[in-house]
């Protein structure tokens, strides 16, 4: 029985985790043009592995926008954008 519950274990601690808000935001509105990754580097955007953009930095192009990113001040809430971008700053 021992090893059955370390077999349960192990498999459960295997499993991914589930997404985070700002990773289902990611996935939904970036993830096209900036990849999965954030390197894929569609229609001009920035490979977000190599920013040297801070929260400030990408809190603002997000909100407003710049080149050919839109902004997502109408589209996303203070709070959903603060998420986006802090899940933005793991994909190093």
């Amino acid at each position: 029985m021992g090893l059955a519950l370390g077999l349960l274990a192990v498999s459960a601690s295997a499993q991914a985790a589930p997404p985070t808000p700002g990773q289902l935001i990611f996935q939904k509105n970036c993830q096209r043009c900036h990849g999965k990754d954030g390197r894929l580097g569609l229609n001009g955007a920035h490979d977000l592995t190599k920013s040297n953009l801070n929260t400030m930095g990408r809190t603002y192009l997000v909100t407003n926008g710049m080149g050919k990113m839109p902004s997502f001040s109408k589209t996303l809430s203070p709070t959903q954008i603060a998420q986006v971008v802090a899940y933005s700053l793991t994909l190093k």
